[in-house]
């Protein structure tokens, strides 16, 4: 065997485990009901909701989301400070373990969009882009949704909702 051809093997052997494992963790994530709470008239923020079931075999974390319909996309929590329900930021995310399903719902984890630099209407779509630890970063597409309005499916299966950068 030349030489060439040995190195082009040695190549394909050593890149074709880490090309299937990025493919095997993205697919093993199942991103459901994703949508955004329509803002109230005059506000300058809102908050993005999901459900993201790992179903792989190894724990995920969501580390970040982005978007251009807001100056700060921020991952956010409730916390309870002297008695007052306030909103935090939460560094480094949410931690999805094997088999488990982070859910980010009104009065709890959520996306929060500060600084509004769009109109966001009832029934349109938006684009954000999630970004995982092992998965990378993965777009979805949010429905605008007033909350009464919000348990509506949103008509996405994860197959072709989401793809990587």
């Amino acid at each position: 065997m030349n030489l060439k051809l040995k190195l082009v093997s040695l190549l394909v052997a050593l890149f074709l485990p880490v090309m299937a494992l990025a493919a095997h963790n993205h697919s093993n994530l199942d991103i459901q009901h994703s949508w955004i709470k329509a803002p109230v008239p005059g506000t300058m923020m809102t908050g993005g909701f999901i459900s993201i079931t790992n179903n792989g075999k190894h724990d995920e974390q969501l580390v970040a989301a982005y978007s251009d319909i807001a100056k700060n996309t921020e991952l956010h929590t409730m916390v309870m400070i002297d008695g007052v329900m306030k909103m935090r930021e939460v560094e480094g995310g949410w931690v999805i373990p094997a088999g488990e399903t982070l859910t980010l719902a009104p009065g709890g984890n959520h996306i929060m969009f500060i600084g509004l630099t769009s109109m966001l209407m009832e029934g349109d779509k938006q684009i954000l882009t999630l970004e995982f630890k092992h998965a990378g970063k993965v777009e979805r597409a949010f429905m605008i949704h007033k909350p009464e309005n919000a348990n509506m499916s949103d008509g996405h299966s994860h197959d072709d909702s989401h793809s990587d950068h």
